[in-house]
């Protein structure tokens, strides 16, 4: 049957202020700062931008000039942009330790709170909450790779095929889709994330 996983609001934390650069600790296990970032990137595309910035000082109700200094310290070319990699170059971090730090977080609260990430909307899963998580990191790792659909497929049945063997198949859709298939029960998980609609199932090798 289909699942639908609730989503929980979550208290927003205030990112660390520049002045306290230096009291940052040594491992990532720990991080505030690393948390701060990933706060404001709710659509993990790992980059905030000045308005992203700006949406989440005011609701978190910061004074109206904290986004200008972190603006001033991250965005090491003043693009108005503040990728992941410029945070953790200011930060003296690596950026792969960094998206693990982030996607154990992610994982072990959707684990506890029996939910999907937030920016992940279910249309239908058949498929334990466990292997639904592994699906969307695969897809996650497909698009840090490329933005083509293409690439994002084929990167994706590759992975899957390894993980959970053969067969697998993947569909990615920007609009209205309709849908006749067949598949091994509990290895189908049909998502919207961002601008894809990402159909992902299994059926059994002969």
């Amino acid at each position: 049957p289909a699942t639908t996983p609730h989503h929980q609001p979550q208290q927003q934390q205030p990112p660390p202020s520049p002045a306290n650069l230096t009291s940052q600790p040594e491992e990532i296990g720990s991080n505030p700062f690393l948390d701060a970032f990933f706060a404001v990137d709710k659509d993990h595309s790992e980059s905030i931008t000045s308005e992203e910035l700006s949406d989440y000082m005011s609701n978190s109700q910061f004074e109206n000039n904290f986004g200008e200094k972190w603006m001033k310290l991250f965005d090491e070319d003043a693009d108005g942009t503040i990728t992941l990699e410029e945070y953790c170059n200011v930060l003296g971090l690596n950026p792969k330790q960094a998206r693990v730090y982030r996607d154990k977080k992610v994982r072990a609260a959707c684990l506890k709170e029996n939910r999907l990430p937030e920016d992940v909307a279910c249309i239908s899963a058949s498929m334990q909450l466990e292997t639904q998580l592994d699906v969307i990191e695969v897809f996650r790792e497909a698009q840090r790779r490329s933005q083509q659909a293409r690439d994002i497929a084929a990167y994706m049945k590759t992975q899957l095929d390894q993980q959970f063997g053969r067969l697998w198949h993947i569909v990615l859709l920007t609009g209205q889709y309709w849908a006749s298939y067949s598949h091994e029960p509990g290895m189908a998980l049909f998502f919207k994330s961002n601008k894809f609609i990402v159909m992902a199932w299994r059926t059994p090798g002969i």
